[in-house]
């Protein structure tokens, strides 16, 4: 079910990790497995053949960057393109994986990891402003 067959050669390395529950992996921001399905915030996701999502019928063409964002707590950031960076911004506003119990009206889930501070903070922030603030204020634009 998750082989490259099925899934793709991109897609596979960064969804088997689900099967063995690997610590790697976030479930927060990212990919998660609920019973049989895979969500992202409050969003059903589905992988194609050739690696790509689709989510609240929206298809994303996934790149092995992308993959990453959506999957791993800690991003290599050295290949990860200004369009993945949009693209995976995309897929949390879509999903409101960003966003307390991924409810609209959620305030920003705010986390001590290396993906949020990294990924996820540079989205935000305004000086002289509460850090919810900042991050409402530059999630909506």
């Amino acid at each position: 079910m998750f082989g490259r067959e099925n899934i793709g050669s991109v897609a596979s390395p960064y969804v088997m990790p689900y099967i063995y529950k690997s610590r790697i992996l976030d479930t927060q921001y990212g990919k998660r497995k609920d019973v049989d399905i895979f969500k992202v915030g409050d969003a059903e996701v589905l992988v194609d053949q050739d690696g790509n999502i689709t989510i609240k019928e929206k298809v994303f063409r996934c790149s092995e960057e992308l993959w990453e964002l959506l999957t791993c707590k800690r991003v290599n950031k050295e290949h990860v393109t200004s369009d993945d960076l949009r693209t995976y911004r995309k897929i949390l506003l879509l999903s409101n994986a960003h966003l307390e119990r991924y409810q609209v009206e959620g305030v920003i889930n705010i986390r001590q990891g290396k993906k949020f501070s990294e990924i996820i903070t540079p989205f935000r922030r305004a000086k002289g402003r509460g850090v919810e603030s900042g991050l409402s204020r530059a999630w909506k634009k």
